[in-house]
Formats: structure tokens, sequence, C-alpha cells
């Protein structure tokens, strides 16, 4: 491991004390790899692993194994994330156990999509999720890993900020991944590192508070943010906390954690008290994070945004016929067909899904099942991977060979098996479609999700 900046190391001692130097034994070892299970698609791989303590579906594994030559990790089996930032779960069921409310809710800072998978583990289908990424490059992986999660209660969006201030008090809970100066991820990315400087810490804080500002309008009053980073330093940790409390009204929340976690509560000022979360890779098995959640203000009344009623055309009946044979339960969703493209969208979101394409830059809403041709469906790759597609849609079972020569866009052998569209599946898990014809196969693999790296590689891994 390079060096570490000597203002960094200051900064750590001045916080921590006698426990700086066990902090910098454990960055300079090998993070621990943690991956988290869909609860929608069941896999038995990893039964043996241990589990992270604040969320019962996420493993630790012993090494860290090679994911792209996985098809369970392409089908969305399970996702690969830090474990301390998965404790934003804990908090998502904290404040969403006193009561059973639909649930809007955004996360700002999206990509490359952990925090949303994550939150979709946690709402129901008839809550809302708004996915947003504010960079342009990120959208494409923020959007496919939403789609490996399989849900269609999930709008992705390429927003600034500022641009979600139109939507007065529409959101029930923001949570807001604050890019930050990266101290926690200095084990695992040397350009965090040589990039370090005070000068950034101070301009990431600011750079937070615009953020935090561009948003909480769009926050309900009652309504809750959660904060975090992963960095340590408490200028942009527990000092935009205190300035939220301050400027906005906003009050930190107590969430209850167990002392056998190894999780450290805020670094309180003099005349302050805040409730926040750290998690130390000395203390806790993971990196570096820190989070805090916020509620605004209740109000006795408040003006929210108008979301005009939608007038949604009725599909042909004819095409409704051919839908059904496709989705578990056609009667859950609102049926809309633009440009001959399908899309299903939960009939207690739909209003409002429509609402927000009209307000934001939206690159995915609801599910797309596919595009009518000659009175047929050609399924969309979102439908594969969807959690809501019909059981019995026709599927071939592969091995890992075959499944990894798919994941490649490649050819392989299959089952005397008629002409038709069929999903491929790896250990019960669909990983999308290819047509069966007398003398060839289409693969139906987008072409920008493709494996590069050659099979014999990807095998031997």
């Amino acid at each position: 491991m390079q060096q570490l900046p000597e203002k960094f190391v200051e900064k750590v001692r001045s916080l921590i004390l006698q426990e700086a130097e066990l902090f910098f034994d454990a960055i300079a070892n090998d993070p621990a790899t943690t991956i988290r299970l869909n609860p929608f698609k069941k896999t038995e791989a990893f039964t043996y692993a241990q589990s992270v303590p604040w969320i019962s579906h996420a493993i630790y594994l012993d090494k860290r194994p090679s994911f792209i030559a996985d098809p369970l990790f392409h089908a969305g089996a399970y996702y690969v994330q830090e474990a301390s930032s998965m404790f934003i779960a804990k908090i998502i069921e904290h404040i969403t156990s006193k009561n059973n409310s639909k649930y809007y809710v955004l996360d700002l800072c999206a990509a490359p999509g952990g925090k949303s998978t994550l939150l979709l583990d946690h709402l129901d289908d008839t809550c809302l999720l708004v996915a947003n990424e504010i960079i342009k490059s990120r959208v494409n992986i923020l959007e496919e890993n939403c789609i490996k999660w399989g849900r269609s209660n999930l709008v992705v969006t390429n927003n600034d900020p500022k641009d979600f201030t139109s939507l007065n008090n529409f959101f029930d809970i923001i949570v807001v991944d604050a890019p930050c100066s990266g101290e926690g991820m200095f084990r695992k990315d040397k350009n965090a590192i040589s990039e370090w400087s005070e000068e950034n810490v101070q301009l990431c804080s600011h750079r937070q508070q615009r953020i935090l500002a561009d948003v909480l309008p769009a926050l309900k009053p009652g309504g809750f943010l959660i904060y975090s980073t992963c960095t340590f330093n408490t200028s942009e940790n527990e000092d935009n906390v205190l300035w939220m409390e301050k400027e906005f009204g906003l009050k930190s929340v107590e969430i209850p954690i167990d002392k056998s976690w190894g999780i450290e509560t805020a670094v309180q000022s003099e005349g302050q008290n805040v409730f926040a979360y750290r998690f130390y890779p000395h203390k806790v098995k993971s990196e570096g994070f820190f989070v805090a959640c916020l509620q605004k203000a209740a109000e006795e009344a408040f003006n929210t945004v108008k979301v005009k009623d939608t007038k949604f055309d009725k599909v042909k009946s004819s095409e409704l016929n051919i839908i059904v044979n496709w989705l578990k339960d056609v009667n859950l969703f609102q049926i809309i067909n633009a440009s001959n493209n399908i899309y299903a969208l939960p009939k207690a979101l739909a209003n409002d899904m429509m609402f927000l394409r009209s307000k934001l830059n939206v690159r995915l809403s609801g599910l797309k099942l596919g595009e009518i041709m000659k009175s047929k469906l050609v399924p969309d790759h979102q439908l594969a991977l969807s959690i809501h597609i019909n059981t019995n849609v026709p599927s071939i079972e592969v091995d890992k060979v075959d499944a990894l020569k798919f994941l490649r866009k490649d050819s392989f052998d299959v089952p005397s098996v008629s002409q038709n569209t069929y999903l491929v599946k790896y250990q019960n898990t669909a990983l999308g479609w290819v047509k069966v014809m007398p003398n060839r196969m289409n693969n139906y693999l987008p072409v920008n999700w493709r494996i590069l790296k050659d099979l014999k590689e990807l095998l031997a891994d």
C-alpha cells in the first residue's frame, strides 16, 4: 500500500487516538468480500457463508472469486457490496416499521446501483424507487444493475439534484450517498490516496451541502433523509449533519445498534449532539463508512407538487392476449404501447411514473416487455430478468460452460427443441433469450452486456 498523506494520518490520530495503529494495520490488509443475495431470486450457492450481522440476506465470502465468471452474478442472483453500506437496510427497516405506508424513495447518487437494489429489497410493489445518477457516463451501469434485480416499481433517471426542486414534497425518503474524498476506499483505490488533500476535503464538503440544499425541497415534511459518505473526516460527516439541522431544521434520528457489531456512534462537538454511525475497518469487517438519518420537521398543512392524472390508451385486445402469456399476473399492471414497444407499469404507480417522465430525464420506467411484431412479442432482455415473468414461458436449462457462452453472445448446442424463443436458465435462474431455428440460433443478449473475456480464461477462474 502506498504511503498515506501525512495530514490524513494526523487527522486519524486525533479522531481515534490510541486505536490509530489498529486502523492503519487494518487498511494495509486486503478488504473483506461481501455479497447481498437477491431475496426474489433464490440461490443455494452460498449456503454456508458467514452472515453480515445487520442484514439477513448478506454474507461474507472466505475469498474473492471471479464474479465475471459466475453466471449467477450476471443473472442478478446477488450483488457485490460493502457490508457497511448495507446498514442502510437497518435504517429503512427502523423508519418504516411503524406503519405500512406507500413510500416514494429517491436514491439521488445511485450508480452503480448497490444502494438502489438494497432499497428495492425493502420496498414492496406499492412503493416507488427513483434511482438517479448525476453523471451521464455512469447511468448505463446503474440501469443494468437495476434490470438484473428484476423489479418493476422503479424509475431510473439522469438528473442534477436541482432538477428535483420542482418535485415539491414528493418523496418520503431520500438517500444521498454523497460524492466524497473517499478516505474509506484507500485500500481499494490507489487513486483515492494520491488525490486526497485538505483542500479536496473542504471542496467535497461544500459540494455535498449544495447537493443537499438542492434536493431537500423534494422531501415531504416528516420524511427522512439518509446521508452517507465513504470517508472519515468530520467536515464531510458530522459537520454536514449539524449544518442540515441548523439550516433546514432537520433532526438526526437514533437507530438501534448492537454493541457486538463494532459500529461507532458520532463524534460529538461541545454543546452539540447528533445521531450518526461510523464504520472503522479495524472494528467492523468492512470498508470505511459514515451514515446518518435525519427527519424533516412535520407541518400540519403543506403543498405538494400536483400530479395530473394520465389517461392511458387501452392496448388492443389482441395485444393483451399476447402479453398475458408472458406475465405472471397481467392484472397487476397498466400496459402501455409506446411506438409498438410494450411496457408494464405497476397499476398503483403508473400515474406517478408517467408524471415523472414529464419532469425528469427518464432512462428506465417500469418493465419493458418487448416489441409486437407479426402478432408476436419479441421479448425484451428486461423481461427475461424480471421476477414478474410467467413461469410457463418456454425455457432451456444450461450448464456453466453454455451459460458463459451465452453471456459472451456465442452460440451453443441445445437439446432437440422446436423452433421458438426460449428463456436461457442457469441453476433455474434466468439469463436472457435465444431464438432457436432449424439451422441456427439467435442470441438476444444485449451487445453492451456481453462478457469480453475469453471462454478458457473464464473457466479457469
